[in-house]
């Protein structure tokens, strides 16, 4: 599922976290940069909402609160079509919360 969002092309990186967030399963797999999505749970926290966007100068970040107090993250690129990777974004979400029994 998440080498599923990279094929968005705005999609950068894709990372899904534990409960604790630490990174679990990345896209790419060998990206050693994917470890800073864990990053985001700060923010995701602190908003105490299930998901936020964040743009920066050099990408846009997403993270969505999952069942089982996983997360998902995802690093866009600035200019991409939001409502695209949202789609795509929200198709994943579906998905993994699917596996969750």
């Amino acid at each position: 599922m998440l080498d599923g969002l990279l094929a968005n092309q705005a999609v950068l990186q894709v990372a899904l976290l534990d409960k604790d967030g630490f990174v679990t399963n990345t896209a790419p797999r060998h990206d050693d940069t994917v470890d800073q999505l864990a990053q985001a749970v700060g923010p995701l926290d602190a908003s105490g909402s299930a998901r936020i966007t964040v743009q920066g100068e050099h990408a846009c970040i997403m993270a969505q609160r999952l069942k089982a107090e996983r997360v998902l993250v995802l690093k866009c690129e600035t200019g991409a079509n939001l409502g695209s990777v949202r789609a795509s974004f929200d198709q994943a979400i579906a998905a993994l919360n699917a596996l969750v029994v």
